[in-house]
């Protein structure tokens, strides 16, 4: 099949640093070609991707997705206002078999809609459907992609239209235990955002009297006093993560804030950790890629039972699920190392369901379906 996979305009691929749904949309791209289809990836300029055709879309982070989907928007070279030699990537899907678009806005329904596409486009969410989309895009057979059964419940309960569902796949490869020694203090590893709750971490570390440790992007949060906020309440602020047994004092009480990590740190972190924190009160998770990527180094995840994360997370094996702060308080208190006898274990087997070769296969099954039967 010729296929066409639409990632973000916000970073480059193979990223260098941790990131998500871009993560995602190399992996399939990458993965689809791999098995034989003819794969082509939208993608800010700079990017590589093996066996697939890069469509660049503009500088990373320098161009909306309206943009980069047609016209011709003006960028500065210099003091030299120019404008891009090229009209959009939507030309570039006219003629393929599928589209799978991982974009936050999705303009390939805009081809659909006009009836220039007739490729099916697979619409896959990254975020809780109430934050995307107000109403569908009009098009007879939308085929959109949940990344959880709860997302997919969610889509029905807001459309009452079927959605199919593809779990994110983890680099099995990649995020696996480095066998470095575990310390007693707890993990953050997330964007520093009000909806990752960094703040009801260092909030109940701070009540439990533990060790925590932040790691996560500070620059694409769009809340900077949110940001402050949050380095005012922690011990330090180190800006930029490091490694090794060197980097901290392995123990004690501290609440630091860490700063952005590449992705191999972020092994490092997930494997000398005793045990991560993910307090999504506030967001209805719609997968949880770091707590999947977290138990396949061996780390129990502590999360709200809130969104998908019942499925990412086997409460009392592979984590524990709380519904408040004070329950939050609670866990923390009661598991000191070392953790719970065979846990580390069933993390490391639980996350095995999630693997990249799952999703890639999964991916194929969908655009074979929406091809052959015309969508859903």
């Amino acid at each position: 099949m010729r296929i066409c996979v639409i990632s973000s305009t916000v970073f480059a691929v193979p990223l260098k640093g941790y990131g998500g749904l871009e993560a995602i949309a190399w992996e399939i791209a990458r993965g689809l070609a791999a098995k034989g289809h003819q794969v082509s990836l939208v993608t800010p300029d700079g990017s590589e991707c093996p066996g697939v055709t890069i469509i660049p879309t503009g500088i990373a982070g320098q161009y909306s997705e309206k943009d980069a989907y047609g016209g011709y928007p003006e960028h500065k070279e210099g003091d030299v206002v120019r404008r891009r030699a090229h009209a959009g990537y939507w030309q570039h899907l006219v003629g393929v078999d599928v589209v799978i678009d991982h974009s936050w806005q999705k303009y390939a329904y805009l081809l659909k809609e006009e009836g220039v596409l007739k490729a099916p486009v697979l619409g896959v969410c990254h975020a809780p459907i109430n934050t995307m989309f107000g109403s569908l895009p009009p098009v007879e057979k939308p085929c959109f992609v949940c990344i959880s059964k709860d997302q997919a419940a969610h889509f029905a309960g807001l459309f009452n239209r079927e959605a199919k569902v593809a779990y994110n796949g983890i680099d099995l490869d990649f995020y696996r235990p480095m066998g470095v020694p575990r310390t007693s203090r707890f993990l953050f590893l997330a964007r520093f955002s009000t909806i990752k709750g960094p703040d009801l971490a260092i909030h109940a570390c701070r009540q439990a009297g533990v060790g925590l440790d932040l790691v996560g992007d500070t620059s694409i949060t769009n809340e900077p006093d949110f940001l402050k906020k949050c380095q005012g309440m922690c011990d330090g602020f180190g800006g930029v993560a490091g490694v090794g047994p060197g980097y901290l004092t392995g123990n004690g009480t501290g609440i630091r804030m860490v700063g952005p990590a590449k992705r191999g740190e972020c092994v490092w972190w997930f494997s000398q950790a005793h045990c991560m924190l993910h307090p999504n009160q506030r967001f209805r998770e719609p997968f949880g890629l770091a707590p999947g990527e977290a138990m396949a180094c061996g780390l129990p995840v502590i999360a709200w039972d809130n969104g998908a994360m019942r499925e990412t997370i086997k409460d009392g094996e592979t984590g524990w699920l709380v519904k408040s702060l004070d329950e939050l308080v609670r866990i923390i208190e009661v598991i000191p190392p070392p953790i719970p006898t065979g846990m580390r274990e069933r993390c490391l087997e639980w996350a095995s369901q999630f693997s990249l070769q799952a999703m890639v296969d999964r991916y194929e099954e969908l655009c074979i379906e929406a091809v052959e039967t015309g969508g859903w």
